[in-house]
């Protein structure tokens, strides 16, 4: 705005006095301004830096010494440019600067009073014309400003200010010592023209120091149409980064058209209430309650969505009415050594998620309910977890609860064997979903599954160095508790391991790289368990114990450059296979062999690895990511996902325990064989300084009963202004095609 353009005007003073803030009368001459300065200031003019009209360079500077009534250590600053003075009044037509402690005043016509009457001190200042006012580290502009230094309080007519990426204005702004400003007649917009796209309208805003904004009689107006009205608002402008109000519109061709509004209703503090009313042509009427915390710190998060909907087209005999009840909270203490993580998540039916499927919903809750809080002392660690189940249709290993204690290792003696121990204990009780209940009762099964469970974890381990050989042997002990078994019995069961690792480093320094070597070989053995798995519950993966003999022998390849312009990337790899011995489950000693590789430059990186099947003869998986940015125009990735059926499917991919303990055929017949084939990719194009355009694909195939798929989705982005983003999206699902369209607030 033409306004703001006069703040590159940094002086324009051809005259200075200098007035201290006091209750004096005397009036004394202050001494004549320094001419080196003058000159310094006289030689800033130029054509390019008007103030409604060219200065008369040749105009004689003339001091005029007005009467001071300063005792205080606040100093006024005053340059004029030819000024007149008359019974306390100084004013200019010519533009001047009147700066003090936390304010700078900038105008073409400035009247300055300092004197008393009646006994009472009067020191203020009338601005107008090309009007830019500093006040308490923020910019105003305005048509007049009239300003009382005593009381440290003002009246701009026509102001505008900023904050962040918000513009403010109305009739009157009102300035507070404090910080604080009113504003009369308000409006608050992203749009830097006159003419605004999007406005809020408010008969009086305030707004603090702290940024906190809260407003009575607000209108929403888009191009002028009033679309909402309130009573009441209130917001912190810094948590403002969407705007109050958003729609969304979504095709989706089996559910037709999707009209989504969500709402600020209140935003305070760190603290966000939003409204979300939701409509589908197919299913009906939705609505959504929505909170966001976030604190200053950034150590604590609180975010919540409770979503109702009538949907007309579930079946009758399970109602219309539905619901998703879901929270996240996360806290940390400042010191970082205690923390607590709380989610949940009720559902009304299990196909609840499926059918309103939407990002906005989603805050990744793992659609679980679970307390996990964790402290660290000087010397242990402790956790406590706690996950019921809220929803009836689901199976779930419920902790009530499960505590577990570390202690951290420590030397025995002066011996060099450290000692590390775990211990947990709780009540666990793996509960099944309502359908699985009945099957258990037709086959006279029991479907309870529960008991209160103690586990030790201890190993004790010894790292001795042989030159750049450091070969670490370790023993150990697991031993369970269960106060009831499959057959209403306590058990309990034991375990030994033993191992050991050994490896080495060997490293060179060339002109402009290091080459890294690391040789190492690992063993890990598991006695046979005290008690028969049939015997005890399964309650996750920490129950699976079976004997066990493995070796694992790698090598390690780093590569590193020292200078960045080269073009060779950085290379970091891994090389192994694991052996068996014993009882397993393989034909083969070494039956896979395993492969990753890094490589990496500012420009581009490639990740991935392999793994071959020695007995199958063929690859167990390959996954590898390659990415690369051409330019600041043009970014391109490409993924590909391949898993074989003899690769399974775990929750800890570097555990081989079931693949011992089961047979191969057993396994190939579960649902943990899943062999399948995944392409991604993903390019970034700027087509136009304010245009951009991202596309995503996703092809599927040869995954077992399942048809192959070709998935993609293509997003279009638009800068409507310096704030305002248009999206128009089109997505492309196995059976359904999707279009939506957004406008947000983007920085």
């Amino acid at each position: 705005m033409a306004p703001f353009f006069i703040a590159l005007i940094t002086s324009i003073a051809a005259f200075s006095l200098h007035a201290d803030i006091g209750d004096e009368s005397e009036i004394t001459p202050l001494p004549k301004a320094d001419e080196k300065e003058i000159a310094s200031i006289d030689d800033f003019y130029s054509e390019d830096l008007e103030v409604d009209g060219p200065f008369d360079r040749a105009a004689p500077l003339e001091p005029i010494i007005p009467p001071d009534f300063s005792q205080s250590s606040e100093e006024l600053t005053v340059n004029l440019k030819n000024p007149s003075f008359t019974h306390g009044v100084i004013s200019t037509q010519e533009g001047g600067i009147v700066s003090a402690p936390g304010i700078r005043i900038q105008a073409q016509k400035i009247e300055y009073v300092n004197k008393i009457e009646n006994g009472i001190r009067l020191q203020k200042i009338t601005a107008e014309g090309d009007l830019l006012l500093e006040y308490l580290g923020r910019a105003f502009v305005g048509s007049r400003l009239e300003y009382d230094f005593v009381s440290r309080s003002g009246m701009l007519w026509d102001g505008k200010t900023f904050v962040d990426i918000w513009f403010l204005g109305g009739d009157r702004i009102e300035l507070k010592e404090d910080g604080t400003f009113y504003i009369h007649n308000a409006y608050v917009t992203t749009c830097e023209s006159q003419e605004n796209s999007w406005e809020i309208n408010a008969r009086h805003v305030k707004i603090t120091k702290e940024q906190l904004l809260s407003a009575n009689n607000i209108r929403f107006n888009f191009f002028h149409v009033p679309l909402l009205w309130l009573p009441a608002f209130k917001s912190n402008l810094k948590m403002f980064s969407d705007p109050p109000i958003r729609y969304k519109v979504v095709w989706d061709k089996g559910l037709g058209p999707r009209v989504t509004m969500r709402y600020r209703i209140f935003s305070w503090q760190d603290l966000s209430l939003f409204f979300r009313l939701d409509y589908r042509i197919q299913r009906g009427l939705g609505g959504a309650l929505e909170s966001e915390y976030f604190s200053p710190d950034k150590r604590t998060t609180f975010v919540t969505r409770s979503y109702g909907a009538h949907d007309k087209s579930f079946p009758d005999e399970k109602g219309p009415h539905r619901y998703r009840l879901q929270g996240l909270y996360h806290t940390s203490s400042l010191d970082g050594k205690t923390s607590a993580h709380f989610t949940y998540d009720k559902l009304s039916d299990p196909r609840m998620v499926g059918d309103f499927k939407s990002e906005d919903f989603e805050i990744n809750t793992q659609r679980r309910t679970r307390l996990l809080v964790a402290h660290e002392f000087n010397e242990a660690f402790l956790n406590l977890s706690v996950q019921p189940r809220l929803n009836r249709f689901q199976s779930i290993d419920q902790e009530l609860p499960l505590i577990t204690v570390g202690i951290r290792p420590f030397e025995l003696g002066n011996s060099g064997i450290i000692s590390a121990n775990i211990f947990n204990g709780g009540y666990l009780d793996y509960v099944f979903a309502n359908d699985l209940r009945h099957e258990f009762r037709k086959l006279d099964l029991s479907s309870s599954t529960r008991a209160m469970r103690l586990e030790t974890l201890n190993r004790l381990y010894r790292p001795f160095r042989f030159g750049h050989l450091t070969f670490t042997p370790s023993i150990g002990a697991i031993g369970i508790f269960y106060n009831n078994n499959p057959h209403h019995d306590a058990v309990g069961q034991g375990i030994f391991t033993y191992g050991f690792n050994a490896q080495t480093e060997l490293s060179r320094s060339y002109k402009s790289m290091i080459h890294t070597l690391e040789p190492y070989i690992s063993y890990l053995g598991l006695t046979q368990p005290t008690i028969r798995t049939n015997n005890h519950f399964i309650f996750d993966i920490n129950d699976g114990y079976f004997q066990f003999n493995q070796v694992r022998v790698g090598v390690r390849n780093y590569l590193f450059h020292y200078k960045q312009s080269c073009f060779l990337p950085s290379i970091t790899s891994d090389l192994w296979t694991y052996g068996y011995f014993g009882h397993r489950g393989f034909a083969q000693t070494f039956p896979k062999s395993y492969f990753s590789l890094g490589l990496s430059r500012p420009s581009f990186s490639v990740n991935g690895g392999v793994a071959w099947n020695n007995e199958e003869d063929l690859w167990d998986y390959a996954n590898v990511l390659a990415q690369w940015t051409l330019n600041e125009d043009i970014a391109v990735s490409l993924e590909y996902r391949h898993r074989s059926r003899f690769d399974w499917r775990k929750a800890d991919h570097e555990s081989f325990i079931l693949d011992v303990a089961r047979p191969i055929d057993e396994l190939l017949h579960s649902p943990i064989s899943d062999g399948r084939n995944t392409v991604l990719s993903r390019l970034f194009v700027r087509l136009a300084p304010k245009l951009t355009c991202q596309i995503q694909t996703r092809n599927g195939w040869g995954r077992r009963n399942e048809p192959s798929y070709n998935a993609g989705r293509f997003d279009l982005f638009y800068m409507l202004t310096g704030s305002w983003r248009l999206r128009l999206s089109y997505e492309r699902l196995p059976n359904d095609n999707r279009f939506s369209g957004t406008i947000q607030i983007v920085k």
